[in-house]
């Protein structure tokens, strides 16, 4: 999510039709069909946010918000600062889940997911309690985003790697004009899609490169792969109530984009 700084249940979903199957996790989404030989190995963060005007009464009841989140089960770990309560999954830092509420934004993150369905399971309920709270009101909501980044191991070069994504997203036409070699690329696109705007970047990345822009540890970042970065978003018409609702339809179809992506490059 632009100005943003910063995982249930297992659900298997077969489809008959063409022998396709699809095992729905994140950290290792293996898909196999007669095009795809190699297991498909995904690695991804995301992120929930949600922006809303400010509130003055939070900043008075920050640790009623700590203590009442964490008597809900949510995280037992929290920190206060001036503006914001932070939460963790871990006594010194987040493993995996994070979250947080503040006078102007509410949000929960996850790092390396298990299954795709855990991060929306986790951050639906962590949201309806948050607005359930009972010490504020959370203000008018200006901006909902959901924001996934993953990255796509490969065992090919980072040469050759560049080579297909700037071959699949540059005509010859277009290459023709820029002229020179290629040597590294990153693409960026603004779109709309239903009801959300879309932010879509990436491109391919070194060997041991993920790691800077990962916040957990793998030893898949040994290896060059490629990198997304999708933020689904939405400023207008936005009810608390709906916000599990647009959280299921923004991942749907992030992860939809993704496997096309990477299908397509046959990554």
């Amino acid at each position: 999510m632009e100005g943003l700084t910063e995982n249930s249940h297992e659900n298997k979903l077969k489809k008959n039709k063409g022998e396709i199957k699809y095992t729905l996790g994140v950290t290792m989404t293996k898909q196999r069909n007669k095009n795809m030989k190699k297991d498909k190995v995904m690695l991804a963060q995301h992120v929930l946010e949600i922006r809303h005007e400010a509130s003055g009464t939070f900043l008075d009841v920050r640790g009623f918000v700590a203590d009442y989140i964490k008597k809900s089960g949510h995280f037992l770990h929290w920190k206060i600062d001036s503006n914001i309560v932070s939460f963790r999954d871990g006594p010194d830092k987040v493993k995996r889940d994070g979250a947080f509420a503040g006078y102007k934004s509410a949000g929960y993150f996850v790092n390396n997911p298990e299954t795709r369905n855990y991060f929306v399971d986790k951050a639906s309920s962590y949201w309806k309690a948050l607005i359930q709270n009972g010490h504020y009101e959370l203000p008018k909501a200006t901006r909902f985003g959901c924001r996934t980044l993953v990255f796509i191991p490969t065992n090919i070069t980072f040469e050759k790697l560049n080579e297909i994504i700037f071959n699949a997203f540059y005509t010859g036409k277009a290459q023709a004009f820029i002229g020179g070699k290629e040597t590294d690329l990153q693409f960026i696109f603004h779109l709309t899609e239903e009801q959300f705007q879309v932010r879509l970047s990436g491109g391919p990345l070194h060997e041991k490169e993920a790691v800077n822009l990962m916040n957990f540890e793998s030893s898949h970042f040994e290896k060059c792969g490629m990198f997304l970065d999708i933020d689904y978003y939405k400023t207008k018409d936005i009810g608390q109530t709906s916000v599990t609702k647009l959280l299921n339809k923004a991942i749907e179809l992030s992860w939809k984009k993704i496997e096309k992506i990477a299908n397509s490059l046959e990554l």
